[in-house]
């Protein structure tokens, strides 16, 4: 016994060392990366599936902003959410934001609805997943992307890991997409698929864009470089692969601070 509780006091400490991931909170601000009400290739159609927490012990004004794509129309609304409560919709974007099309949301605890009220006491969890009904079934298939406290993005530069289908990259679409949160500054970022294929992305203010790789991915790094002339750090990214055949999908956020 003696032995088995030092293997694991053992592992446990390799664990906690390793460790890149942190338990979720609260935060009074959080940005939804990626959410939608959009048609997609092979007879899929992606919507977002949203829960909002309020942790607090007193209602909640919570404001929305949605973050369309360039050329796309702003949107903005408030709602209510009660003490130690939430909402869900498996529609989030038509049924709270009423639009359609791909975009990000930043969800605001405020005093009252308008958005420069932030109220730092607010203590929101907010979790999103975009699913899809599958191709010639009765099931469906979906991808979770982590939510982001605003006041954690400072992104100089970022690199995502983990995106494309390394047993088969023929089988499988990579997307990648990126968040300007500035509030005042239009933003030029590179992304680079591999050192011959290269992506410009301009984002004005409060907008995102998601865009494909050229044909298969087979390499092992995407990188998204900020290229603006006295840009800022208030910008995301993250990387979604799904499957041709079954729209089985995969998402995760881009790696900040990487050379």
């Amino acid at each position: 016994m003696k032995v088995f509780l030092s293997l694991v006091l053992v592992f446990a400490a390799m664990s906690a060392v390793a460790e890149v991931v942190q338990p979720i909170g609260a935060a009074p601000q959080i940005l939804v990366p990626a959410a939608g009400n959009i048609n997609g290739q092979n007879g899929t159609f992606f919507r977002s599936d949203i829960t909002i927490i309020n942790l607090r012990n007193s209602d909640q004004i919570v404001f929305l902003e949605w973050l369309p794509q360039p050329g796309g129309t702003p949107v903005a609304t408030s709602i209510q959410i009660r003490a130690l409560s939430g909402i869900r919709s498996s529609d989030f974007v038509h049924d709270y934001l009423n639009t359609t099309g791909l975009g990000a949301i930043v969800i605001t605890a405020v005093t009252q609805p308008i958005p420069e009220a932030i109220d730092a006491n607010g203590r929101l969890f907010v979790s999103s997943r975009i699913w899809t009904p599958q191709p010639n079934t009765t099931g469906t298939t979906s991808q979770n992307l982590s939510t982001v406290p605003m006041s954690t993005i400072n992104t100089p530069a970022a690199a995502i890991f983990g995106a494309g289908g390394a047993d088969s990259p023929n089988d499988y679409r990579v997307n990648v997409g990126i968040v300007n949160v500035d509030p005042t500054r239009t933003q030029t970022f590179v992304v680079a698929f591999s050192s011959t294929q290269a992506t410009t992305v301009v984002l004005p203010p409060r907008t995102m864009q998601q865009v494909p790789s050229v044909g298969a991915f087979t390499g092992q790094q995407i990188s998204i470089v900020n290229v603006t002339t006295n840009g800022s750090n208030l910008w995301t990214a993250y990387g979604s692969t799904i499957n041709n055949v079954t729209g089985d999908a995969w998402s995760e956020l881009a790696v900040a601070g990487t050379p």
